[in-house]
């Protein structure tokens, strides 16, 4: 289904990880909590089961990617740790979804990288084209896994000359360059030279149809003038 990156933490590192923002512990997300999972799609897979054969697609409601991946995700959950008899909660990276899970907190505790030049965590085998989708809490201490690894490490960051706003930098993203750029031309509203440009998992690039969509879906609102 495409929920192919599983980063599992124990309890004492994901409290540490979200000490310094807030005061979230896994315990309150779910009491005798023991482990979590962070969970993400890489490449192209899980969206194209979104577009192709989901209800959520077609049935023209709001937020449809949000409401597949909520579908999926607790459907998965359920079925690998029903057998178990573990007791588990799901939380969400949506808009608005509370508690406010700090995902990119969670994702360096499992050993990824900080953000870089282009304000995403670069996977080192799927680079920019994956997302978090869910975060999976459960009664149980999870065995650890290898650190997964910072893909912009030793890389020349072909990213930051490639983006025609001049937002992508190695001092950090500018927001408010990109929103600047996607308001005013082409091709910047539905696409991203600088993503596409990566080094990292080429192979894994999301098709264009669903770049097409995370970037309508990001698209900034131009501010209205003041009366």
């Amino acid at each position: 289904m495409g929920l192919n990156v599983v980063a599992p933490l124990a309890a004492d590192a994901f409290d540490a990880a979200c000490a310094p923002v807030t005061a979230l512990t896994l315990a309150g997300l779910m009491p005798g909590a023991r482990g979590a999972v962070v969970v993400g799609s890489g490449g192209p897979a899980f969206f194209d089961r979104f577009a192709s054969a989901s209800r959520e697609a077609a049935d023209g409601a709001a937020h449809p990617l949000d409401r597949y991946t909520k579908r999926v995700a607790d459907a998965a959950a359920a079925e690998a740790l029903a057998p178990l008899g573990a007791a588990h909660a799901v939380y969400f990276p949506f808009d608005g979804a509370q508690p406010l899970i700090p995902f990119q907190r969670l994702g360096r505790a499992a050993g990824l990288g900080g953000p870089g030049p282009l304000g995403l965590q670069i996977h080192p085998v799927f680079g920019p084209w994956w997302a978090y989708r869910a975060l999976v809490v459960v009664d149980r201490a999870l065995p650890p896994r290898p650190a997964i690894g910072d893909g912009c490490a030793g890389c020349d960051a072909p990213c930051v000359d490639a983006c025609p706003a001049h937002a992508v930098a190695r001092a950090g993203f500018s927001v408010a360059a990109c929103h600047a750029r996607r308001l005013a031309a082409e091709p910047c509203r539905l696409s991203c030279a600088a993503r596409i440009a990566c080094i990292r998992g080429p192979q894994h690039r999301y098709t264009d149809a669903e770049l097409a969509f995370h970037m309508a879906a990001s698209m900034p609102r131009p501010r209205l003038p003041r009366a």
